[in-house]
């Protein structure tokens, strides 16, 4: 058992309190509090000893999970919504990829879309962001690494999560959360998410348009048009009829 005397309490206060935080003071008081009063109860003969509470790895805990959980899901299509590829180089401003299939390297070049890095990182400070592709996990991964360094796509789900049909591979969202009025996909697809259509967005294909502008348009729209405790189907709906030209029906 641990008892603090009161030397020691003194000398904790005057060596911590000075340089704390405003906040680590409150809880640094606190703790000390139920450690004053084990040491009176032990000088008044009581058998009990009080043990220091420790705050620090409780607090810590609970603001982290505070900051990173998001009300809504946002899932994105990889090909052609976000990046695009080809087996041959046609821009210098392509970025070699080669991945490994079995016993076969293949080699790729992937032109990232306008703006993709900036959508993610904005978006990623509202929504939980997921890759849902029907392409094969060992392309996915490479290409996803050298899309989101910085790691704002949060989970992947690849062509073994799709559930496939007449040589149709279909996505889900119930596989990634059974809360369907919290999550929603853009995709340039709309067969790829006809399970949940009204959980859909369709944006343009994108192959190889330096001047393409929509991951910019629809940051901004969806930043605008989905509010907290809302249902996500019910933002979708209005922003289909507020904005006809680019949220695709």
């Amino acid at each position: 058992m641990e008892y603090i005397s009161k030397s020691n309490i003194a000398k904790m206060v005057g060596n911590t309190l000075v340089n704390a935080s405003t906040t680590e003071r409150c809880k640094k008081i606190i703790s000390w509090s139920w450690e004053m009063l084990g040491s009176i109860l032990i000088m008044m003969g009581s058998p009990i000893s009080v043990k220091g509470l420790d705050f620090d790895n409780d607090y810590k805990d609970k603001i982290t999970a505070k900051q990173t959980e998001k009300e809504f899901t946002l899932v994105l299509d990889l090909d052609e919504t976000l990046i695009h590829s080809d087996m041959e180089r046609t821009s210098f401003l392509d970025e070699e990829i080669l991945v490994k299939i079995g016993n076969t390297i293949e080699k790729y070049y992937v032109k990232i879309r306008p703006f993709a890095r900036d959508f993610l990182k904005a978006l990623s400070k509202y929504f939980e962001l997921v890759i849902f592709t029907a392409a094969l996990k060992e392309y996915a991964d490479k290409v996803i690494d050298y899309l989101d360094p910085s790691g704002f796509i949060k989970r992947r789900y690849y062509r073994d999560s799709c559930t496939k049909k007449d040589g149709v591979f279909y996505k889900d969202l119930t596989k990634i959360n059974s809360n369907l009025d919290k999550t929603f996909i853009i995709d340039n697809s709309s067969s790829g998410m006809s399970l949940n259509p009204q959980n859909g967005i369709l944006i343009k294909s994108w192959y190889n348009d330096l001047k393409d502008q929509e991951l910019k348009t629809y940051e901004a729209m969806l930043k605008k048009n989905v509010k907290p405790k809302e249902n996500i189907v019910k933002c979708i709906s209005q922003m289909k009829r507020k904005y006809p030209k680019n949220v695709l029906n």
